[in-house]
């Protein structure tokens, strides 16, 4: 089985928010693949620098949290799949849905993990686990 980890999810193993604790443990507990793409690793880094601008800590933490993360990508923690261009076609497609909200790249991870024939999809993004389970993909939600 694998799943794809959007960074809204991701984010929570490395930064103490709520759920970050079910989080952790889902993803210790668990047998499956976890699958990323290119787009979260470079989403990952943003979110990790506004949060460093807001002072939610300082640049000693996100030095350990970066290896920290450096040490799961070596250990095959996440799989690092190549971005399926095929994905931006079905991100519009998923985005023209009128009872979907869904921003741009949240739709993009949601037509990735589709593209990559993942079975399971976890987030911390409610329209993101609507939009993920109309696709087919069950969802592990870890919503704050």
């Amino acid at each position: 089985m694998s799943i794809y980890v959007d960074t809204s999810a991701l984010v929570k193993r490395y930064v103490n928010e709520p759920n970050s604790e079910g989080f952790d443990d889902f993803v210790v507990g668990s047998d499956a693949q976890f699958v990323l793409v290119p787009l979260t690793l470079v989403e990952m880094q943003s979110v990790l620098m506004r949060r460093l601008r807001q002072r939610d800590f300082d640049r000693a933490y996100l030095k350990r949290l970066h290896g920290h993360f450096d040490d799961d990508l070596r250990a095959a923690l996440w799989v690092v799949n190549p971005f399926p261009a095929q994905a931006f076609a079905d991100a519009a497609r998923l985005i023209a849905e009128p009872d979907v909200a869904l921003a741009t790249l949240d739709a993009l991870h949601v037509a990735c993990a589709t593209a990559l024939g993942c079975t399971g999809f976890a987030t911390a993004d409610r329209q993101q686990a609507l939009a993920a389970r109309r696709c087919g993909l069950s969802i592990h939600d870890f919503f704050s």
